[in-house]
């Protein structure tokens, strides 16, 4: 009998500690689920990679919910020129011109609001960047033409996404940024 209660102590411990763990993970995905900080634009690496200063650290953001093309040598580079029948060079071409855009709404010791959605695979913070004047840039940019939606962003709030999907189409339809002079090529990189 004492060998039976054992077993069933042991049993209910184990259910209840799994209970617990399961609890925690739970809420620890919602410890990340967004928290905004006052920074200051420090450099513009591309048209989806910012660093800013934000709570005293230099924080490199991978901007959430946007691709734009790559303008530096990459796998990827290689193989988005390569599924869509350009040389890289031409690639890195409309990397350049996503990148000019970014600079030209984004600037060295400009004041935003970054709202931080955890951290990606390469350790980079998830971000949506506001401008002081509320303009989120990573709408921006889509709705200008010089990001896909970059719909594999499971921190974003269906909401968001439905917006920025809402926002490609219409810069694909009206032929904004990108979309008028690469029209093949952005439809290759946003399908």
């Amino acid at each position: 009998m004492a060998q039976t209660w054992t077993k069933r102590t042991g049993v209910r411990q184990l259910k209840l500690a799994l209970l617990c763990l399961g609890v925690l993970l739970f809420a620890s995905s919602f410890s990340f689920a967004q928290s905004s900080h006052q920074a200051t634009i420090l450099k513009i690496s591309d048209g989806d990679t910012v660093w800013v200063l934000m709570d005293g650290q230099r924080v490199k953001l991978r901007l959430l919910g946007i691709d734009t093309p790559e303008k530096f040598k990459s796998k990827k580079l290689s193989r988005d020129a390569r599924e869509c029948g350009v040389s890289q060079g031409y690639m890195k071409n409309l990397g350049q011109e996503a990148t000019y855009y970014a600079k030209s709404l984004l600037h060295k010791g400009q004041k935003v609001r970054v709202v931080v959605y955890g951290k990606g695979y390469y350790g980079r913070s998830l971000a949506l960047i506001y401008l002081l004047d509320g303009t989120c840039y990573n709408e921006k940019i889509i709705k200008d033409g010089y990001a896909c939606v970059y719909e594999k962003s499971r921190e974003l709030p269906t909401t968001i996404m439905r917006k920025f999907i809402s926002l490609e189409q219409e810069a694909k339809r009206d032929r904004r940024g990108l979309w008028r002079s690469h029209y093949q090529i952005m439809k290759c990189l946003c399908q």
